[in-house]
């Protein structure tokens, strides 16, 4: 597994730093350019089909390797956020689906009054895109700068529908260093489940698939496999 080196010696795997700078430039277009072509905030119908296919074999790879705003976020708002820790509230089951209803809902109703126009369509996608960016933003100033993956509708719909696929592995060789929370970009800690004499997973919806904890870990504890059946 090629790496390279970060900021303050986190390695990560070599070419994702570039797939998410390609995919930084796809914000800019469709939340600029959108408000001079509408039909432009189609693109995010796009990547919600994109990442739909993605997640059924790969889980939120989608979100470590190609979301646009996810990409923003971890290497543009990162270089101003404070970088707190993420409140435990957020990744409650509760705090997650209560915002995925009341943005779904805003949508919903959004696009029944847009009915019949390609372009008022379009618009929609793009609002939500802004208002989504916005809570972002806000929140990755002062949190750690993927706050927001860790309660994003889109993410938390990935993470259904990827319950058993594809998930980070803690083998029993993990010594609970924690160092694989500290490069995590959401701050999962997959030591919390390790299992004593066989293997952990994190629930998918917890782990964007980036690998950040894969190659830092100094035991080589983790990895990715599909769902281990109860023995």
């Amino acid at each position: 597994m090629k790496q390279l080196k970060r900021g303050s010696g986190v390695a990560e795997i070599c070419c994702r730093n570039i797939s998410q700078y390609l995919m930084v430039l796809v914000l800019p277009l469709v939340v600029v350019g959108g408000y001079y072509w509408p039909k432009i905030g189609f693109t995010v119908v796009g990547l919600i089909t994109l990442f739909m296919v993605i997640a059924s074999s790969w889980g939120r790879f989608y979100c470590g390797w190609l979301c646009p705003m996810g990409a923003f976020h971890e290497r543009v708002l990162s270089l101003v956020s404070r970088k707190h820790k993420i409140p435990a509230f957020f990744k409650t089951p509760w705090f997650r689906w209560g915002l995925f209803v009341v943005m779904m809902t805003f949508m919903s109703f959004r696009l029944l009054s847009a009915w019949g126009s390609a372009d008022a369509f379009g618009s929609v996608f793009r609002t939500m895109w802004i208002v989504s960016v916005s809570l972002a933003i806000v929140l990755g100033l002062y949190f750690k700068p993927r706050t927001w993956c860790s309660i994003c509708p889109m993410g938390t719909l990935q993470g259904v529908s990827s319950s058993n696929t594809y998930l980070l592995s803690v083998d029993e060789s993990c010594i609970e260093c924690k160092k694989c929370e500290k490069v995590c970009p959401i701050s999962t800690y997959p030591g919390a489940f390790r299992v004593a004499g066989g293997v952990g997973q994190v629930p998918s919806g917890e782990c964007l698939r980036c690998s950040n904890c894969i190659v830092n870990c100094p035991k080589k504890a983790l990895s990715f496999r599909d769902r281990i059946g109860d023995d």
